[in-house]
């Protein structure tokens, strides 16, 4: 142990080499064995020094239990006087040790510390834990304390703001050299008191309160001094600091405040919420801890007194806890201090912020911060009567609300001048955020906050006109809105609020036609949006209190064909409620003759057909489109037409015509660049690319395919629908999974998956693991593979979506003949065939029939095998899949290989490889090798 220096903390001077610690110039009397870990602490100071580390150094070679190490400690504290409030000094880490947190300053040996005046010792406050995720807080205001003389940290209450003051406090000590002084007004009442408790902490005994008093004592030190909690002395602080600072030049103050002080020269500091994982972040438990206020949460329920750590399967429900917390670090505290009563999965699933507000806090704390209630009642108690009851108002909202929309329905009477100063008051004094991210600016109360003015609000006789003036506020605007370009985003920031007004409608019991109404134009922007969810939220309920004269009118066709849409991406299962609305809306378009709608309907109706594995039933739905034409004359519903009849004859493998169709598409948007116009999810221009370049890989273009499918999704991922882009993915992705490219197949899977996640789209999360079970496949990984397709499968059976079934089914043959169970591969061969023939996707046939003829290749079954691959070859030829043909005549040649049949596989091989000068892929790589060696042993030009 080194003890080559001597160390001043506080009123205390320790002396290792003369074994000597002295308070005030006075020994104190300490055991060896304590004044040892005095030593060794001290050593340390402010790092964590473990329990067995202290035990060597102060038991050296000898066994020694903890319970002699917690003694001492115990025997230490007292002697420093350590009272855990503002004279802390030794602080236990939970499971790893003790740490000596209060300033240190050192000096050589045989010399003694000396302080700025006062000559006696300032006793500074010290953290009782460690501050976490403050750094660059402290950072930012020990520069901005170098540039200006009064500094102050703003936030609400509970964020932090008197634990990052004594941080900074503590980092500029030895700047200031030690005449640092922190001053606490949060017991006191009366602004008399002010000038009295400055001058004591300064170390000016018995002042009378005088002003000029204090600015001599100050006028010649350079001083920092931290005024703690002053927004209920505001205007007397204000006045203080204004004159110290007039007539000291070298003093400097750091204040926290709920309110900015407004005092000459003061540079504002806003505190925000400890940072915490983003939602939707799968987030291990390591991953989680990298977030401040996850890190907090674990760290004072570690301290509790129970064992915790976070796991893994923890790290979600704390990540929302600290989420629902909205960062803010004293309820984060409280809530851990639940977890031994109640457990975290009690907390997170029955989270309520009301509740919150009575989480106890420790005793020691002080009165404003033993609860969010008492903190809330602190704030709310210093507003003058009209902010208190614009506060209370404005709990009326849910998310963030518009400037205009707080004064229309929270302040009414008075004028828009005065209600906006109110509200940049209640900002000043951190009770409403602001949130300048967007074009325009918006406002926001925390959840803790808005459930205590809830609660007032709703005991109130005013409760009931508010929420009518918020209701039909925003009944107002959504109509006013629906005019605009961007309305979509407009919507999306605030749904909250519109969906607090439609169940306002609904509960009040007698507005159902304004639900209604509401609903309809909601709903189509909920959609353009990719708000799934709420779409089929706001739909269904609006259709389960249709009013009597609604029923049959263009308002119930809008809400079941949202209804519609929603669920079918969604995923709507087998119980068929998605295709019962798009019924419903499709007759009653008829009824009321609107044709145009009438269209777009069968347009949705035919890509939930596809998902349901009906593709000949859609290919009829089609037909049905097509002859809307007769009466629509316009180069729209022409172009929609052609799109859908495109997809439909290309699933059905009748490939020349769907191209007809497809270029039929590109020549209306040459000339008419509007009728690419979709909001709604069925970008027809977008899937016409996708069908063509699916078709371009089919008919052996593959350089061509490449480039088409790339430029599709990035079309798809730029028009900025989440379905769109889905579509885009699985349609023009799958050329890479006809080509077997690895690399590029597992690109489209993650981001199948990760598009899905974030909208909901769990249907498309199966496909990406079908994807997934695909390259393990090819990767020479069959097991694994073809169970995550087989779970894959039957989870999208429940989903209703069958649009995939046959092309899975078909991989897992692959994988259980790779495996050698060829019975049940052949058995899967007959489910795809069977399921091929029943929804009528013939173009994925010749597929089957090649991997069926593989399989039986490995059983020996030659004749049968033969067979398959024939069949594969005349369907392939017939439908114009050039590529499935070259797969399947490849297979043949290798079985005529095998056969010794060299003559038949040159001729197999000859013509197609001929017609491929250009291209390449891997099938056509093996078969110009193939043909090349089989042309040299029978003597033949080669290709």
């Amino acid at each position: 142990m080194n003890i080559e220096w001597r160390a001043q903390f506080g009123p205390f001077m320790l002396s290792p080499a003369e074994r000597l610690l002295e308070q005030d110039g006075e020994p104190v009397r300490l055991g060896g064995r304590a004044l040892d870990l005095l030593i060794a602490l001290v050593e340390s100071a402010g790092e964590v020094v473990g329990k067995h580390e202290l035990l060597s150094k102060v038991w050296p070679n000898m066994v020694v239990e903890e319970g002699n190490l917690r003694f001492h400690i115990v025997n230490l504290r007292k002697a420093l006087g350590d009272s855990g409030g503002n004279s802390r000094y030794i602080v236990n880490v939970a499971n790893k040790g003790y740490s000596f947190v209060a300033p240190v300053i050192r000096t050589a040996p045989g010399s003694r510390a000396t302080l700025a005046k006062p000559e006696s010792a300032v006793r500074l406050p010290v953290l009782s834990t460690v501050v976490l995720g403050r750094d660059e807080a402290v950072d930012m205001l020990t520069t901005a304390l170098s540039r200006y003389r009064l500094v102050s940290i703003i936030g609400s209450g509970g964020i932090g703001k008197t634990t990052v003051a004594i941080a900074t406090m503590h980092s500029l000590y030895k700047e200031f050299g030690g005449d640092v002084h922190f001053v606490d007004f949060s017991c006191i009442s009366e602004i008399e008191l002010v000038h009295a408790t400055v001058a004591s902490a300064i170390g000016l005994a018995h002042c009378a309160d005088e002003q000029s008093a204090l600015e001599a004592h100050l006028a010649d030190r350079t001083t920092l001094i931290v005024l703690d909690c002053c927004e209920h002395l505001i205007d007397e602080v204000a006045k203080l600091i204004e004159s110290i600072l007039r007539n000291c030049p070298d003093i400097r103050f750091l204040v926290t405040s709920r309110e900015v002080l407004r005092a000459a020269g003061e540079y504002v500091y806003r505190l925000q919420p400890l940072a915490f994982p983003p939602d939707g972040d799968g987030l291990t438990g390591m991953q989680a801890l990298a977030y401040p206020a996850v890190k907090l949460f674990v760290e004072r329920a570690a301290a509790g007194g129970i064992d915790f750590t976070l796991s893994d399967e923890d790290a979600p429900l704390v990540s929302r806890l600290c989420r629902d917390l909205e960062g803010i670090a004293l309820a984060i505290e409280l809530a851990a201090s639940r977890i031994e009563a109640l457990g975290l999965r009690a907390i997170t699933q029955h989270f309520d912020a009301g509740a919150s507000l009575l989480w106890p806090g420790r005793r020691t704390a002080s009165a404003r911060q033993q609860t969010l209630r008492a903190t809330l009642d602190w704030s709310f108690n210093l507003l003058p009567t009209d902010e208190r009851s614009l506060l209370t108002r404005l709990s009326v909202f849910t998310g963030t609300f518009s400037l205009d929309a707080a004064l229309d329905i929270c302040n009414p009477d008075q004028g828009r001048f005065m209600g906006m100063e109110l509200v940049a008051n209640l900002v000043s004094k951190s009770l409403v955020a602001v949130d300048a991210g967007g074009t325009t600016l918006r406002y926001r109360m925390l959840d803790t906050t808005r459930s205590y003015c809830r609660h007032m609000l709703e005991s109130s006789e005013e409760f009931a006109t508010v929420v009518q003036r918020y209701a039909n506020f925003y009944n107002n605007w959504m109509v006013q809105v629906t005019q605009h370009a961007d309305a979509a985003d407009l919507v999306e920031l605030d749904l909250p609020n519109l969906r607090a007004t439609l169940d306002w409608y609904i509960f009040e019991g007698k507005q159902f036609t304004k639900a209604v109404e509401l609903a309809a134009m909601t709903c189509p922007l909920l959609l353009q949006s990719s708000q799934l969810v709420e779409c089929s939220r706001w739909a269904q309920a609006a259709l389960s209190n249709l009013p009597d004269e609604h029923v049959g009118s263009h308002l119930e066709m809008r809400l079941q064909r949202a209804l519609g849409q929603s669920l079918m991406f969604l995923g709507s299962g087998r119980n068929g409620r998605a295709a019962a609305a798009y019924r419903r809306s499709i007759q009653l378009a008829e009824q009321l003759g609107d044709l145009k709608e009438m269209l777009h309907l069968l347009s949705g109706y035919l890509v939930l057909l596809h998902r349901e594995g009906s593709y000949t039933d859609a290919l009829n739905t089609a037909h049905r489109a097509q002859a809307l034409l007769t009466e629509l004359d316009d180069l729209q519903s022409a172009f929609i037409v052609d799109s859908l009849m495109g997809v439909c004859l290309h699933m059905v493998g009748r490939i020349d015509e769907s191209v007809r169709h497809w270029e039929n598409c590109f020549v209306y948007t040459a000339d008419a660049p509007h009728v690419l116009d979709s909001k709604l999810g069925f970008e027809y221009h977008i899937r016409a690319l996708c069908g063509l370049s699916r078709t371009r890989w089919l008919t052996g273009s593959y350089r061509l395919a490449y480039t088409l499918a790339e430029d599709t999704i990035l079309k798809a991922k730029n028009h900025g629908h989440a379905v769109t882009y889905c579509l885009a993915l699985i349609w023009a992705g799958s050329v890479y999974s006809y080509a077997q490219d690895v690399e590029r197949i597992t690109d489209i899977a993650e981001e199948l998956e990760r598009v899905g996640k974030l909208h909901s789209l769990e249907p498309y999360r199966k496909v990406a693991d079908i994807l997934h079970g695909q390259v393990m496949i090819m990767q020479g990984h069959p097991a694994p593979g073809t169970e995550r397709i087989r779970d894959a499968v039957e989870s999208l059976h429940g989903y209703g979506y069958e649009m995939v079934t046959s092309v899975a089914l078909t991989f897992m043959a692959k994988g259980l003949s790779d495996l050698s169970l060829h019975s049940a591969s052949l058995s899967m061969c007959d489910e795809a065939e069977a399921t091929i023939h029943r929804g009528g996707d013939l173009l994925r046939l010749p597929e089957c029939l090649t991997t069926r003829g593989k399989c039986l290749v490995k059983i020996g079954n030659v004749d049968d095998a033969e067979q398959s691959f024939v069949s594969a070859i005349d369907l392939a030829t017939r439908q114009g899949a050039w590529s499935w043909r070259l797969r399947a005549t490849l297979a043949l040649a290798e079985l005529r290989v095998g056969q010794g049949k060299n003559k038949e596989v040159v001729a197999l091989l000859l013509p197609l490889v001929s017609a491929a000068d250009g291209e390449n892929s891997a099938d056509l790589a093996r078969a110009r090798t193939l043909l090349n060696e089989y042309l040299e042993e029978i003597n033949e030009p080669t290709a």
